[in-house]
């Protein structure tokens, strides 16, 4: 099973228009939703128009922009004077304290809420910058994801090159934890290279499931591009994706192959 991630979506209408750009172009098979970015109502327009309800999960925002709930706010782990959330993952958070942790949940619900109040359902969660892979941040938000019926939690990524033995074991006890709580969808996660650096490894015709996270973007020429990489590699998305044996049977979270109705 091959999944294909669009993140930030909601993040602005030209986010917004690349990842429908690569539903209707058979380039990705999910996206994930930021619950309080100004494109956000545009995007869960947009998954209605395009019948994308079984294809959109939620991008958990902790690290960009302004909090949905005051509470959040007013914490200064979180949030700064303005209270924007300063949150980074270059500071790891391993601990909360229990009014921290009762603010994140707070946060984590009026996020899936808002996604549900404009008709997504919600495939599954990840987070923007990865952030739901901090210990403290995941050990919150799978008890909340339970509750609130939400099957899946993306895995933090786990295979590719440039991985430290250190980051091995961190890696492999977060990915047990989601496992253990029955959140994981796929076995492994990481980008297209991490995906052929992975089939590179394997015994020929060994069947894993995987999820390719991608950013799709327009460049100043209108060609869609992944905007994790450096714009002026001048590589098309297509070309990217198009690396991937099979890339067009990808599927949701929930086993559905865009526009397959």
């Amino acid at each position: 099973m091959l999944i294909i991630n669009a993140d930030d979506f909601g993040l602005d209408g030209a986010h917004n228009q690349a990842i429908v750009q690569c539903f209707h172009e058979g380039l990705c098979s999910s996206a994930t939703l930021m619950p309080n970015m100004p494109g956000f109502e545009e995007a869960c327009q947009l998954v209605h128009e395009a019948e994308l309800t079984d294809h959109v999960g939620m991008h958990l925002v902790l690290t960009y922009g302004q909090p949905l709930t005051d509470r959040m706010g007013r914490l200064s782990r979180f949030c700064d004077d303005e209270r924007r959330f300063r949150l980074s993952e270059t500071r790891p958070v391993f601990s909360l304290s229990r009014v921290e942790q009762e603010a994140l949940a707070t946060e984590i619900r009026a996020q899936i809420s808002r996604c549900r109040g404009y008709g997504v359902p919600i495939t599954h969660i990840d987070s923007h910058e990865h952030v739901h892979t901090e210990w403290a941040v995941a050990s919150v938000l799978i008890p909340v994801a339970r509750a609130e019926g939400i099957p899946y939690i993306r895995l933090i990524r786990n295979c590719g090159a440039g991985i430290s033995l250190l980051r091995r074991v961190y890696k492999y006890l977060l990915n047990a934890k989601l496992n253990r709580s029955a959140l994981a969808r796929t076995e492994y996660f990481g980008t297209v290279e991490d995906y052929l650096y992975l089939q590179q490894l394997l015994e020929p015709n060994t069947a894993v499931s995987f999820e390719v996270m991608i950013h799709p973007v327009f460049d100043d020429n209108r060609m869609l591009i992944d905007g994790s990489f450096d714009v002026s590699r001048g590589i098309g998305l297509r070309e990217e994706i198009e690396k991937i044996d099979g890339f067009e049977d990808a599927v949701s979270f929930n086993g559905t192959r865009y526009g397959s109705r």
